[in-house]
């Protein structure tokens, strides 16, 4: 076993929210299909086998070995795995009783042990509890809807349980479910839908959902009791099945050999929700979003497979496939029902970029000081890269290094004066592409950001492989969801003096991880099954002003009213994150002192929004989310409920009313609810809100452009090339 190769991977400043996959393994709740959707789920207990084992034992060795924050392997983690093994399944504590884990206490100061030894049975034997109580549970929820409800008691249904225990009996966790289901029915019936059709659709969501828990298997279960030792250590430490791996790799490198189709769970159906443009979907013109796939065939002859009722990961398996061979769908169109006539569709499988999920860029006018500016806003999701191809030597691999260096291209032969980039909701990604985006703008071999390993060496991570593309003025968008890779090129540019940094307080994500197959560390001369991939902390990031992001993230240069509690969001809010700690700066040559710049930006800004109806009804509307979010409980009588909906009603009603009297587009973020679950409503609908976002820039990035505008004339005597 080399484990010394641990500290030569690829380096990834992983992702905090995990981009979609395509064919994209976004998995909602499986479904059934309707002739099986009345039959009692029934189940065999699972049984591990020796790769489960075999991956137990080498993520429990690499975790106690090479984890950056080095935990001693003691009574204090074992209590905490103790509590995550039921924590990560009943989060809300529903669905185990006190008793359930009161059970498997005689084990709590063995745990450890069994991660050492390759044993799993007592992770299976939780695994399969929550099966059976999950089960039962749906059972109970289903049997309670031709009861009916009594609406006029005055109950409160609690959202967030965290900091409430288990039930004691098995009774108060079937009363915590009659709360719950008597909210999902009247959640429904407060938005107008038939009685009948209410059973209808609560019956078919809990009996779908059900049948999904009978289905977990092994595979599951041990990714599960192997995450259970992970989240105890830091929160950003995973165990990936061999399944989840390859998801993972989609997600970062935004390529798949497959037919360039995003797909979602409808009910029982695999629904094709997006088709990527250029892909082979796309080029057959005979599939669209909406269309039900309802069987799957290999080759010009192979015999289709029914996939009503399988989980959307094992059709997306069967639609995958090498790049050149075929494969073939029948598919129910969009808008015919369940009833509709499938057709066949023969698809040839290409490696296709998921366009949908790249940087996209677009050139507005401005006005600053009585002159028009063009500005380029370049919105980014995350710091993807196709590690694979770029190892392999591809020339045209995707990156977000190439997208960006294109869009700046065309921006400078255009007669672009200034950029923003937005970087609000990215996650994160690699930390290579970090670097290389940040050399974009400050030059190449320039100091990006300090790395930190276990043993205390310091490493700094240079803009590399490129050349300062664009020497005008910068912004920066961030907000709560921007993390890792995201703070890096936020610090950045902000220390640098080399842009403007504006929005609200990063997530506060400081850590690195690496990414490798467990089968790395095994003997070459011996065959192995897949054992899946585990991802852990090795490092810890550090500005080139010697101040981690871990924790505190990055500040804005310019505050922009946020709807987030960050008490409730952030690296802060995990029960175990890395402390905050700070190293030496680097030696690296700032472009400018951009204090007295930013304070004449902020007060043009303050100028500016102070006779904006569009900021003052972003603030209105932030605040409303705001109040919104921190609710934890709900009033379960029908008439208490119809008030709070009237006043809500009202309330978005009144912000419509002044969107379209501003001339603001309406994204449709804020509306009443219709008690639907994900894949239940309107797949149209849907679609053309994101195609809104897509299109058109909201307030907070046309604000932003606005300050870019202002920084060309504050800024002009200035040098910001290297």
């Amino acid at each position: 076993m080399n484990l010394n190769r641990v500290f030569k991977s690829t380096l990834i400043a992983i992702s905090l929210i995990s981009g979609s996959v395509s064919l994209n393994a976004v998995t909602n709740d499986a479904q059934t299909n309707e002739a099986s959707l009345y039959k009692p789920a029934k189940f065999k207990d699972l049984e591990f086998k020796d790769n489960y084992a075999r991956a137990t034992v080498l993520s429990a060795l690499i975790l106690n070995r090479f984890q950056f924050e080095k935990k001693p392997f003691d009574d204090k983690l074992q209590s905490l795995v103790f509590e995550n093994l039921f924590k990560s399944l009943d989060v809300n504590k529903m669905i185990f009783t006190k008793e359930d884990i009161n059970s498997f206490k005689k084990y709590e100061s063995k745990i450890l042990s069994y991660y050492r030894k390759g044993q799993l049975q007592i992770g299976f034997e939780i695994f399969n509890l929550y099966k059976h109580r999950l089960v039962e549970r749906y059972d109970y929820a289903i049997s309670l809807l031709d009861k009916g409800f009594d609406f006029k008691k005055n109950e409160e249904f609690v959202l967030d349980r965290d900091e409430l225990d288990w039930p004691l009996t098995h009774q108060e966790a079937n009363d915590l479910w009659r709360k719950r289901i008597k909210n999902d029915f009247l959640r429904l019936k407060l938005a107008s839908v038939d009685e009948d059709k209410i059973k209808n659709t609560l019956r078919k969501r809990y009996i779908n959902r059900r049948n999904t828990v009978a289905r977990m298997d092994g595979e599951q279960a041990a990714e599960y009791f192997i995450n259970a030792l992970g989240d105890s250590l830091d929160p950003h430490t995973t165990y990936y099945s061999p399944s989840s791996a390859k998801n993972f790799d989609v997600s970062i490198s935004l390529s798949v050999e497959g037919i360039g189709a995003v797909l979602q769970k409808h009910f029982e159906y695999g629904q094709i929700r997006e088709v990527v443009a250029g892909g082979p979907a796309a080029k057959s013109k005979q599939i669209n979003p909406g269309d039900l796939i309802v069987g799957v065939a290999q080759g010009e002859t192979g015999q289709f497979e029914d996939v009503i009722d399988w989980e959307l990961d094992d059709i997306v398996k069967k639609i995958r496939g090498k790049r050149g061979s075929v494969v073939r769908l029948q598919l129910i169109p969009a808008g015919t029902g369940m009833d509709g006539k499938p057709k066949e569709v023969k698809i040839v499988r290409e490696k296709v970029s998921m366009e949908e999920q790249a940087a996209r860029s677009k050139v507005i006018e401005t006005k600053s000081d009585g002159k028009s500016h063009k500005v380029g806003v370049i919105t980014i999701p995350s710091f993807y890269e196709d590690f694979d191809a770029r190892k392999a030597l591809e020339k045209n691999y995707n990156s977000l290094s190439k997208d960006i260096t294109k869009f700046l291209n065309k921006y400078k032969k255009s007669g672009v004066e200034a950029v923003v980039l937005d970087l609000r909701n990215n996650g994160g990604g690699s930390l290579n592409e970090a670097a290389k985006v940040s050399g974009l703008f400050i030059g190449n071999y320039e100091k990006v950001v300090q790395v930190s390993s276990q043993n205390g060496d310091i490493n700094v991570v240079q803009s590399r492989g490129v050349k300062q593309e664009w020497d005008k003025p910068v912004v920066v968008i961030i907000n709560r969801f921007s993390a890792s890779a995201s703070e890096i090129l936020a610090a950045a540019i902000k220390d640098y003096g080399r842009g403007v940094v504006v929005g609200s307080q990063t997530w506060g994500k400081g850590t690195v991880q690496t990414f490798r197959d467990l089968t790395d560390f095994l003997q070459k001369d011996v065959e192995y099954k897949d054992l899946g991939a585990i991802k852990w902390t090795i490092q810890k990031f550090f500005r080139v002003n010697g101040s981690s992001t871990q924790l505190k993230g990055v500040e804005p240069d310019i505050e922009f009213p946020s709807s987030v509690d960050n008490e409730k969001l952030g690296e802060s809010s995990y029960d175990n994150p890395l402390p905050w700690t700070i190293l030496r700066p680097a030696e690296y040559k700032p472009f400018a002192d951009l204090k007295g710049s930013i304070a004449k930006l902020n007060t043009l800004h303050k100028d500016r929004i102070a006779n904006s109806g569009s900021w003052n009804l972003l603030k209105k509307e932030n605040a409303y989310r705001l109040k919104l979010s921190q609710r934890k409980s709900y009033s379960l009588n029908y008439e208490t409920r119809v008030k709070e909906r009237e006043e809500m009603d009202a309330q978005i009603k009144a912000f419509d009313k002044e969107r379209k009297e501003l001339g603001e587009i309406n994204f449709n973020d804020l509306k009443l609810d219709d008690g639907l679950a994900r894949g239940e409503g309107d797949l149209k609908e849907e679609l053309e809100n994101e195609k809104k976002r897509k299109e058109n820039l909201d307030v907070v990035a046309r604000e932003s452009a606005n300050i870019a505008s202002d920084m060309i004339s504050v800024t002009s005597g200035l040098n910001f090339s290297r």
